[in-house]
């Protein structure tokens, strides 16, 4: 499929990276409510005790190019409940996901599961005192972002990798202003949908369901728009044939 006149495959690829980003600041707009309010139980401030050495180190591997899954203690994998595997390159959760209120592509599983692991580390050492510092959380979210948008350079259709670039990007906004709300602290589990009260009762979205739904709902209608004008720019220039093989699901 054909870029167009005049436009060269490096322009094409910066293109898509600043719609990706324009996605993702519409994503942060309709979420700033999520930025700004303090999450249920965060830790407001680290207080420098030592750092765990083990979890410090299995945080290290979770984000190697090359990690070494024997460096993961052993009393951590009894409490988190399982050993943790080198996939593709990537140490990882093997029960771990990508949890999110609507499906993310699936190159994104892998990226996930190892987010899981260093966010189970997180809270293995805080489970013995010495929680690591906010670089651990900051280190863990950034190889989320950086394996997500890797998997989406996988990608050959160039529309289909911008729309998986929009969701990366979207995603990770996500997850970095609940890391934010969390002072990069422990991560607390914070339900999508909540119920009030004791007794059976409709679910109602929380204060960070809303934010995050808000900015889905955006970049979603940003894409769409985006993906239409391209694709009437594309009959128009070459005919009704350019648009063979767009049709591309997420």
């Amino acid at each position: 499929m054909s870029p167009g006149p005049g436009v060269s495959g490096h322009d094409r690829r910066a293109r898509q990276r600043r719609y990706g980003a324009l996605a993702a600041a519409a994503a942060v707009m309709c979420s700033a409510g999520v930025a700004f309010a303090p999450g249920a139980g965060a830790v407001i401030s680290w207080p420098g005790t030592p750092e765990n050495a083990a979890a410090r180190s299995g945080i290290l591997e979770s984000v190697a190019v090359q990690p070494d899954p024997t460096l993961i203690p052993e009393d951590f994998i009894t409490t988190a409940g399982y050993r943790p595997v080198v996939e593709s390159g990537m140490l990882i959760n093997p029960n771990g996901d990508c949890s999110s209120p609507v499906p993310l592509p699936a190159e994104f599983d892998l990226a996930c599961k190892s987010h899981d692991l260093g966010y189970d580390l997180l809270r293995y050492a805080a489970t013995h005192g010495q929680t690591l510092g906010p670089w651990a959380r900051q280190t863990v979210d950034a190889a989320l972002e950086r394996r997500m948008h890797a998997a989406c350079d996988a990608r050959e259709n160039p529309v289909s990798r911008a729309q998986c670039q929009v969701m990366a990007s979207v995603a990770t906004t996500a997850v970095d202003l609940n890391s934010i709300r969390q002072d990069y602290g422990t991560p607390i589990y914070e339900p999508f949908f909540e119920h009030s009260g004791d007794a059976p009762s409709p679910a109602t979205l929380t204060l960070a369901g809303l934010g995050l739904a808000a900015g889905l709902a955006t970049a979603t209608t940003i894409l769409v728009r985006r993906t239409r004008i391209r694709r009437t720019t594309l009959a128009h220039v070459h005919g009704p044939d350019a648009l063979d093989g767009m049709a591309v699901a997420l």
